[in-house]
């Protein structure tokens, strides 16, 4: 499912709200779930074909659980609040969409 956030991309410092993992890929020596995310104006943008403003890689720790939808399993984790005391870089960005929703 999508992500609602406001996400300022970094190319253009235009607001993308509309979020969707697109690919995922599951690095299982380093328990690594990278997820490549297209960021959309809108949902209507993206619903009418329209090119992602933005895409991106997110990599997070771990790997779904045997049986688990991959997909699903990355959204709840791109969402998830930063901890206190985190420190991000600016590329590959953990939590580019912390505070997320996860939305139809």
């Amino acid at each position: 499912m999508p992500v609602a956030s406001n996400y300022t991309t970094p190319n253009t410092a235009a607001v993308a709200t509309y979020h969707v993992v697109q690919q995922i890929t599951l690095d299982f020596v380093s328990s690594i779930t990278n997820s490549t995310v297209a960021s959309y104006l809108s949902k209507e943008s993206r619903d009418a074909g329209k090119f992602p403003m933005y895409s991106q890689q997110i990599p997070v720790d771990g790997l779904p659980a045997a049986g688990q939808d991959p997909r699903a399993y990355a959204e709840g984790k791109i969402v998830e609040a930063m901890p206190d005391g985190t420190v991000v870089v600016p590329y590959a960005n953990r939590f580019a969409f912390a505070g997320g929703t996860i939305v139809e």
